[in-house]
């Protein structure tokens, strides 16, 4: 159990670790489905909320959330979507309380098929972190394609 693991030593907080955990095995063994045949990364993270949701009870879970109160969400030059809209961006997963502030899981999710390095993604978390206050960011590659769905890279980004 490799990627539970590394989860578990990069996390800060052991209960939020074991939550994470919880979700993404049951998105492995529930929607094996989705990875098999390379389904889209938004079909995988609405999937992944759905089991994240269960997890965290008396907060909202959303997919591509972009406010932070009515203000588009947004964090600094070049960490953004930067093709498109500068520095707004729209997190894979998060888990908080809609409206101003309380902020407490952010996730990106990337597919095995997705040859871009994780980089983009590890500075997007570490920059929600510091910029909008989450408590704690979550990268995630899957596996896609093969038989057998599986986590090739997971670990806690953190802003500090």
């Amino acid at each position: 159990m490799p990627w539970q693991n590394d989860l578990r030593r990069s996390s800060r907080d052991a209960e939020i670790a074991e939550r994470v955990i919880v979700a993404v095995e049951q998105l492995l063994e529930r929607d094996r489905y989705l990875f098999v045949h390379r389904v889209g990364e938004r079909a995988i993270s609405h999937r992944l909320a759905i089991y994240v949701e269960a997890q965290f009870p008396g907060w909202d879970v959303d997919c591509e959330y972009d406010r932070d109160g009515a203000a588009r969400k947004m964090i600094p030059d070049g960490t953004g979507n930067d093709d498109d809209e500068g520095s707004a961006v729209l997190p894979d997963i998060i888990v908080h309380h809609r409206g101003p502030g309380g902020n407490h899981v952010v996730f990106e999710l990337k597919k095995s098929s997705n040859r871009l390095p994780d980089d983009r993604d590890l500075e997007k978390l570490r920059a929600y972190g510091r910029h909008l206050g989450y408590a704690h960011g979550v990268f995630i590659r899957f596996v896609a394609g093969e038989p057998d769905p599986a986590v090739s890279r997971a670990e806690f980004i953190y802003g500090d």
